[in-house]
């Protein structure tokens, strides 16, 4: 069986995608990558690409310096002033190296080389004569860029903190929802400085985050007895007075965990990429996400999935599934939900998804997808990508040929039957035989959800029966 003890904390970091070049005299703890490149492919999946020349070989001209492991989401190194770190959170774009130094003097290098480790920059460069290096211009990382805002609200702190803390007050009095938030912060009354109830439901760590999700909730509830679901622009307008102001995923977490549901399903426009339920806690930027405790999952942006950190995983496996419906399906299992990462990706993967799937190492993988020549496809494609087995569950060519197929234009059928002749060579040998009968039967196709019935009761029993490639 495998090891049900927490995973390694993990971080995507900013190296995905890009190679490493080799420099003379990197600072400890950094390293040299390729600039990526951007592609999307015909299914509109984004890739990141290292850039080579026609010969296939890595010779940059400029290289990014980033931190050579995992880093947290937020911690700067203790030698950063606060007016240097204001500074460094101010950075919109790039900040240019001759302003850097103007704004650290003469240890700027010193403390650039400790941000990079500390996750914080990128630290774009010129290569000199093939293995030397002229710093160029910063970027902030995705994790520090996210939280910019916030921590930057309150480094500078806030005029009258008495004054905001009657008016944040005063937004939840006549909100019955929000009765114990309100008896958690009136007492927890403000000195010099706003301080966050102990035991909030928003399990943030920052007043800005937490102040958002009490605004924001404030406006939430009562528009419940509307009948038009408020949006996310609209809740923003209406709660910040800024339609602009960013939903980042701490932001999305603090007010998902204080009323309850999931962000994508509490407004409108939401951009959702990923759901998760299972044994699996996180932090999304600085606010703590418990993937068992979200009911009915926990979800993120494609984005946000680069903000993740410090991740604690105790599944039995990872259980991904194609569609949405059969997701909330699934969700419904305790017998499931308990012991294994459920996941909903929206299709076809994305790299944030591979890149999250490949630092769970140590845990099986078992999919459930339409039985259908891009439910094969999809599964193929990612565990190509994730570079490990994934066993197909309930897609048998027995299921496939009872079951109810889809109506199909004839020039998307003919498509589906020249992939499923493709798959029959090439897919993913467990998924071999059914692309083969797919091809047989003219590329029809049979959907999750119309196999409900024959399938759910008997999926917590085919999952134990999953065990990884080198398991007894």
């Amino acid at each position: 069986m495998p090891d049900p003890t927490p995973r390694t904390p993990l971080l995507i970091g900013e190296a995905h995608g890009r190679e490493p070049v080799p420099l003379r005299n990197l600072p400890t703890g950094v390293i040299a990558v390729t600039v990526p490149r951007i592609t999307k492919d015909s299914d509109d999946t984004v890739h990141v690409r290292v850039p080579r020349d026609p010969r296939q070989r890595v010779t940059p001209r400029q290289v990014d310096l980033v931190a050579d492991r995992p880093a947290s989401p937020y911690d700067p190194p203790p030698a950063l002033t606060a007016r240097q770190l204001i500074k460094v959170l101010e950075t919109k774009s790039a900040k240019r190296w001759p302003t850097i130094q103007a704004v650290l003097g003469d240890n700027a290098w010193q403390l650039t080389a400790d941000l990079i480790r500390c996750g914080a920059v990128i630290l774009r460069c010129d290569v000199v004569n093939a293995t030397g290096y002229s710093p160029r211009s910063w970027t902030l990382t995705q994790s520090w860029a996210e939280l910019a805002e916030d921590k930057l609200a309150e480094l500078k702190g806030r005029p009258h903190p008495q004054d905001l803390h009657r008016e944040l007050l005063q937004s939840m009095s006549g909100t019955p929802q929000l009765a114990h938030e309100y008896a958690r912060l009136a007492n927890t009354p403000p000195g010099r400085v706003l301080k966050i109830p102990e035991g909030t439901s928003t399990r943030a760590e920052d007043w800005r985050v937490y102040e958002v999700a009490i605004r924001a909730a404030s406006i939430w509830w009562p528009a419940q007895d509307e009948p038009r679901k408020i949006t996310a622009k609209e809740l923003a307008g209406r709660s910040l007075r800024d339609t602009k102001s960013t939903w980042t995923p701490a932001r999305q977490q603090a007010f998902s965990n204080l009323i309850g549901i999931p962000f994508d399903q509490a407004v409108d426009q939401a951009d959702t990429e990923l759901r998760i339920r299972g044994p699996l806690q996180w932090r999304v930027g600085t606010v703590i996400a418990d993937a068992a405790a979200c009911n009915p999952w926990l979800a993120l942006p494609a984005r946000g999935v680069r903000a993740l950190g410090m991740i604690s995983c105790d599944a039995q496996g990872i259980f991904l599934i194609e569609n949405e419906d059969t997701f909330e399906q699934v969700c419904k299992i305790p017998e499931i939900v308990d012991t294994w990462l459920c996941v909903w990706g929206k299709g076809y993967a994305t790299d944030g998804l591979a890149e999250f799937l490949r630092g769970l190492d140590g845990l099986p993988l078992a999919a459930w997808g339409d039985l259908d020549a891009h439910g094969i496809r999809i599964i193929s494609n990612l565990a190509d990508r994730v570079g490990k087995p994934i066993t197909p569950v309930a897609m048998t060519l027995d299921l496939y040929r009872a079951g109810t197929k889809y109506r199909q234009d004839p020039a998307k059928l003919e498509g589906n039957r020249k992939l499923a002749t493709q798959l029959a060579r090439e897919g993913i040998p467990a998924l071999r035989d059914l692309a083969e009968e797919i091809a047989r039967s003219a590329g029809e196709g049979c959907e999750q959800e119309t196999l409900y019935d024959a399938v759910l009761p008997a999926l917590p029993g085919l999952l134990k029966a999953v065990r990884l490639p080198y398991s007894a």
